[in-house]
């Protein structure tokens, strides 16, 4: 980033940022820390960026899309994708309906007003 080489980021954030739902949404251990340092390197400006997180029924609820969207504050830079189950890492979510697509938009609406 210092030497310009990267013109803009999409960082992948699976969960609320702690260490339950995270651990839980990516199916292993992982170093908060080193997410949270890369929120904060990102939000410095350097680069253009954006924070996404797909939304899986069943692994977050409203409120955790929320909350997260709260510890972000990212504004229009936090987006919203939609799970799809044609073809899940996890075998067991294959018959999981993803969000219907007006709440996961009222959703992600709300959170990018909350800046």
């Amino acid at each position: 980033m210092e030497a310009g080489a990267i013109d803009f980021v999409s960082m992948d954030v699976k969960a609320p940022l702690d260490p339950f739902s995270y651990r839980r949404s990516a199916g292993c251990a992982v170093d908060l820390d080193l997410i949270l340092r890369s929120v904060d390197l990102l939000k410095q400006g350097k680069v253009e960026f954006e924070f996404r997180m797909t939304v899986v029924p069943g692994l977050h609820r409203e409120e955790d899309v929320m909350l997260l969207g709260r510890q972000l504050r990212a504004g229009p830079r936090f987006v919203l994708q939609n799970f799809n189950p044609a073809n899940p890492l996890e075998p067991a979510l294959k018959k999981t309906p993803p969000y219907d697509t007006r709440r996961l938009k009222e959703m992600e609406r709300e959170i990018q007003g909350m800046e």
